[in-house]
């Protein structure tokens, strides 16, 4: 992995990951697991009809795992990070990056209005 060449004022939207995947908060931690090996992805927005409430990450299902709770069992509810934490797209990366620091987590959420759009963590920053 290299460096990408970005400026810390240049938008959040040139490097985001333009959309996102969700699942719904009663399904299981299994589940989960699936969608984000199938797909290559650390987290996913986590959905009540359709509207976003949360987000899953792997860092979140390690720690269920650690406890050796039965995955299949664990609902995405339990375990979900929430409220989910959004930047607009015109933000800056350096607004970003400092949004996740006070905050301590990885994960932006990325919208334009109230449209979800993408996501950014600290690896849209490598190549």
């Amino acid at each position: 992995m290299t460096l990408r060449t970005y400026e810390l004022d240049d938008p959040v939207s040139s490097v985001m990951t333009k959309g996102t995947l969700s699942i719904k908060s009663s399904k299981n931690l299994k589940e989960a697991i699936t969608i984000m090996s199938d797909f290559d992805v650390g987290s996913l927005l986590v959905t009540v009809n359709g509207n976003a409430i949360g987000i899953i990450t792997s860092k979140d299902i390690i720690k269920v795992i650690s406890q050796e709770q039965d995955l299949k069992k664990v609902k995405i509810k339990e375990v979900m990070q929430t409220p989910i934490i959004k930047i607009n797209a015109t933000e800056t990366i350096s607004a970003a990056l400092l949004k996740m620091k006070e905050q301590k987590i990885n994960h932006l959420i990325v919208v334009d209005g109230e449209k979800i759009i993408g996501m950014i963590n600290p690896l849209n920053l490598l190549i």
